[in-house]
Formats: C-alpha cells, structure tokens, sequence
C-alpha cells in the first residue's frame, strides 16, 4: 500500500482535519438530510493518524470529539429548567465528558497502530469505535444519544439489517466505508487494470444491505395479515413551566380530555398521553383527577397509557419519586405502572448525591428521582375486530425520554414478550432545535432492531407512529396540538436482536481485548 500518499498532506494544518471531520459528522445527523456525509466525514481524521504516525492519539480524539458533541448536544444551553449560565455551564461540562470516548478512540487506535503499524491502525478504526459506543451505553453516566450509527436513521430500507446486529452494526458499517476509501485513494498511485478491491468491498455491501432491506419491507408487506390493535396518541403542546402552575391544572387537564375525545372518533384500544402528561400525583389525587379519568375511560372503552410523576412511602415520614407512566383501565381501577430505569444524570438526578447531599442544592433544573428496577409488560384486551382465531390481547412495554436511546433498555420488555413500544416523552425544555428531531429518528431503530410498533408521544412534538420497520406512518411536527392515530398489526417471530442481545457489540469488545493482548506482548 502507498502510505506516501500522506505526504500530499504535510502542508495542510492539522487542525483543518480535525474541524472538517467534527463539521462533516455534525452535519451527517438529523435534522439534516444529510446522512451519506458520515460515510467521508472520518476520512480527514484518519488520514492526520496516518500523516502523524498515530502519535497524539488521545488528543486528536478528544479535539474531534469536543467538535462534535458541541455541533450534537449545543441544545442543552437551551435548558428552561434552571438560569441561563447553569445551562451553559453544564453544556459545556456535558461536552467535556462526552469528547473522553473519542479521546479512548483515538487513545487505543493510536496505540494499535504504533505496535502493528499503519495498516493495522487503519483497519483497527470499526472494531475500536464499535467496543467503545458499546461500552460507554452502560451504567450511570452511559450515553448513546449521539452515537454514528444515528446519522443513517433516515436511510430506512438500508439498515433494515439492525434486526441482526443491533444499531452498533450501523456505526461499524459507517467507520467501514470510511477505512475502505482512505484504502482506494492509498492504492490511486499504482498502475491496475482492474477494480480495486475495495471499490468492490464498497458496492458489495451496499448491493448486499439493499437487497437485505428491500426483501424486509416488501416481504413484510405481502404476508398475511396479523390481528390490530387500534391506537390514539395525544401531543397537548403544553409549555412545561406553565404546566405545574396551580392556576393550569384544569386548563392542562381539559385539553387532555378534549384531546382524547376527538381520537376517539372510532374504537379504540389505546391512548397514550406524554411524559408526566398530568401536572399532578395521580396516585395521590384520586378525587380531583384520577376518578375523572376512569369515567372518561369508561364512556370510551379504551385503556390510558399516561406519564406520570409517582412515589411510594419508603415509612411514615420518607418517601421515593419516579418518573413513571401508569396504565389506568376501564371498568377496573386498578394501577399499574412502570418506573423509569434509566435516569438522565443533572437532570433528574446528581450523580454522588448520595455520598455528597449537598450537590442537590445544585439549580440545574433537575428532578430527584428514584430509577425503577422493572421492566413492565402491559396486558390489555382487543376490540371485537381483531382477526378470528387470534389471541385478542395486546402485550406492550413503555419506555420514557432518554430511555429510548438504549437499545438494551428496550429490548428488555420486547424480550419478556412485549409487541408494541410506547414511548412517551417531553423534549419541551429545550425549544425547538436539532434535538426533538434526533429524538425522534432514534425511535425509528427500536422498531427495527425489535420489528415492533412504536407509538411516540411527546409532549410538545415530535409525536410519530411507527411500524415495525421504522417507516413513520404519522406524525407531529414540533409546536403543533393535537392527537394521531393508527390500526397497527401484532405478533410475530422476535428478531435475531431481540433474542440474543447486542450480540455484535460484544464481538467487537472481545475482538479489541485480543487485539490489545497482542500488542502489549508485541515489541515496537
């Protein structure tokens, strides 16, 4: 392979390759429609390990890491929960952290390509970057929001194979194509008469992945019809800090209401309302407001999914918060409720709270909830036209806001038999920018990777209804009011994901371990 190649680029500045690659992944991700961008957007990056030796490895990471947690997560300084320079500050505190994974990419691609050399530091990219999103998705402080793999979220037919790998297989196809084209312009200097073998690799793929997502949709299409479930989704569009005033609380309620009534026009199995849709403990206040709803239930013959805030007496005196979402039936006034269990850290609760009481005194805006333990499948029962012969109950999961960014939190309620996702959220706090629009596209891949449903209902927008192939079948746009509705089909195989997990991401962990072993024991 020519690596004199990279001399052309002795004369261009180092930081020019770093902006360009932070700039041209920026702008690869939603709301853009501008996604075949990550497919060139690392190229600059990889060529300054390869123009630099894979020296400084950590602090090229991390500077294109800054760049593009800034271009993704800038939204956060928009935050209308706390004053304007606790936003800032924790944005930039937020980015700080972030660009850490990058610097780890950058770290061990560094290091690998200074045990192995240039080749192997150029093709050791997909397995580092695949291991690290996948690890950084665990514990407290995990975050997935702007993992690469995103940037293709519009590109339905093409990663319809996440049903297989898991999203993590998409940031890996990204990192690929990359690698394959520093690859070809490496070989332009040599004399070849026929094609290049990584021009091959490149539209095989893609040839390959087309025919994978063709086959799904078309496929999914002309099979024989599967029993509906009929569901109604409200978007109230309520300013979040006028909501919890005392003197909204019947204003919020009523268009709640009103807002069912009118997707109610047929029968319906379910309606779903946003996250902590009402601005009040349901459990608590029964007479004012749970009541009303079981009769508003009971004129509609439908079940509520709403978000709620929730808490449970620990003793007489102390007690624990959840952001939750109870299910509220007709006919029987039972609750029951799921507990988020992946809370958003600074904003719902301070990580080390619990060794330094004092970090909550913080205004950041936050919540001081409790995480859930419990992934929740609902069971509801069908209208009468469902098909003949079918099992007329619906079994569904719910996950709230952040949660829908892990895949891993999803799965856990499709595998223990869940059909349809409901997603209730509200991304009202930060305004209208690039944020509620990733959001949205993100559910997209948990209908893939799992082939369920997903209803989303967000407060303030933006509100979709998808199928199980991620093809968004309705939606809301950002700021609008009002309530969608869909007759989705149920049941069917689990997908490869669904049954063993992010297989994939796991592979790549193992194959970097391996990899690492080798090259400690390897002399330079």
């Amino acid at each position: 392979m020519n690596y004199s190649q990279t001399d052309r680029l002795q004369s261009v500045p180092n930081w020019l390759l770093i902006l360009s690659s932070g700039l041209l992944t920026v702008a690869s991700f939603p709301p853009l429609p501008l996604g075949f961008l990550a497919y060139i957007s690392l190229i600059p990056l990889m060529l300054l390990f390869l123009k630099e030796d894979y020296h400084l490895g950590f602090e090229k990471g991390y500077l294109f890491g800054l760049l593009l947690n800034l271009g993704i997560m800038y939204w956060l300084a928009f935050n209308q929960g706390t004053d304007w320079y606790w936003a800032t500050l924790s944005m930039l505190a937020g980015v700080l952290f972030l660009a850490l994974n990058y610097g780890l990419i950058g770290f061990l691609v560094g290091f690998i390509g200074r045990r192995w050399g240039p080749l192997a530091g150029l093709w050791s990219w997909p397995v580092v970057w695949v291991a690290v999103e996948y690890l950084r998705s665990f514990g407290k402080m995990g975050f997935t929001w702007n993992n690469l793999c995103y940037s293709q979220s519009q590109a339905t037919q093409l990663i319809q194979f996440v049903s297989i790998t898991g999203a993590n297989g998409v940031s890996f196809l990204v990192v690929l194509i990359n690698v394959l084209l520093i690859t070809i312009w490496l070989q332009s200097g040599k004399n070849r008469r026929r094609i290049p073998r990584p021009v091959v690799a490149i539209v095989g793929l893609f040839l390959l992945l087309e025919i994978f997502g063709i086959w799904q949709l078309r496929g999914v299409s002309n099979r024989e019809p599967r029993r509906k479930v009929h569901v109604s989704l409200i978007q109230p569009n309520v300013d979040p800090n006028e909501k919890w005033d005392r003197d909204s609380f019947y204003t919020v309620m009523q268009l709640l209401h009103d807002l069912s009534d009118s997707s109610a026009i047929e029968p319906r199995d379910l309606i779903v309302w946003p996250e902590t849709a009402t601005p009040t403990y349901l459990r608590k206040n029964r007479g004012r407001s749970l009541d009303r709803i079981y009769r508003h239930l009971e004129q509609l013959d439908s079940h509520l999914l709403t978000g709620v805030p929730d808490f449970e007496f620990e003793d007489d005196e102390t007690y624990k918060v959840y952001n939750a979402t109870f299910l509220l039936r007709p006919h029987d006034q039972r609750i029951e409720s799921y507990r988020k269990m992946k809370l958003v850290p600074f904003g719902e609760y301070i990580p080390l709270a619990e060794l330094f009481p004092n970090l909550n005194n913080l205004n950041l805006g936050q919540g001081l909830f409790q995480p859930g333990t419990e992934a929740t499948v609902f069971h509801i029962p069908l209208k009468v036209d469902s098909l003949a012969n079918q099992d007329t109950t619906l079994d569904f999961s719910s996950v709230i806001c952040f949660e829908s960014t892990f895949p891993y939190i999803v799965r856990q309620g499709i595998r223990n038999g869940a059909e349809l996702l409901a997603i209730v959220t509200n991304d009202a706090w930060y305004g209208n920018n690039s944020a509620p629009y990733l959001h949205m596209q993100i559910a997209r891949f948990r209908a893939i990777e799992n082939r369920v449903s997903v209803v989303r209902s967000a407060n303030t927008g933006i509100s979709c209804i998808c199928d199980g192939q991620g093809r968004v079948l309705t939606q809301l746009g950002f700021g609008e009011t009002g309530w969608l509705s869909a007759e989705l089909e149920q049941g069917g195989p689990q997908t490869f994901y669904t049954r063993f997990g992010n297989w994939f991401g796991v592979l790549n962990v193992i194959a970097l371990c391996v990899l690492l072993g080798f090259s400690l024991m390897r002399r330079k």
